[in-house]
């Protein structure tokens, strides 16, 4: 069974789309499985906007959802320290889904790294 708060975002994600003109993108796949993508919208180090697209499991499109809501108002330095653990904080981890919740975290730090 999953989560409340992953049902939640399964069922009601936020930020999905695509930034017409985004600082910086940041992008994950796995081969034959799914892909995430990222759009950052930063202004003087601070996430102002953020949108992904995924395809992927119900964690997966959670967990972007998650990091989506979580990184808007931060600044950036502060998200490059986010790890899986940090996710805890949310929602117990399920070892059999670690994989889908690392393809949406790689995307987002992948993002992150580069703005």
């Amino acid at each position: 069974m999953y989560p409340e708060i992953v049902r939640e975002h399964f069922t009601h994600p936020k930020n999905v789309g695509k930034i017409k003109n985004p600082t910086v993108t940041g992008s994950y796949s796995m081969p034959n499985l799914a892909k995430a993508i990222f759009y950052f919208l930063i202004e003087g180090g601070v996430v102002k906007d953020i949108k992904y697209q995924i395809a992927g499991c119900p964690f997966a499109i959670a967990v972007c959802s998650i990091l989506s809501e979580y990184a808007k108002g931060k600044n950036v330095k502060e998200l490059k320290n986010i790890k899986l653990e940090t996710l805890e904080q949310f929602f117990e981890i399920p070892e059999e889904k670690e994989e889908c919740i690392n393809l949406s975290l790689k995307a987002f730090l992948d993002g992150v790294k580069n703005a």
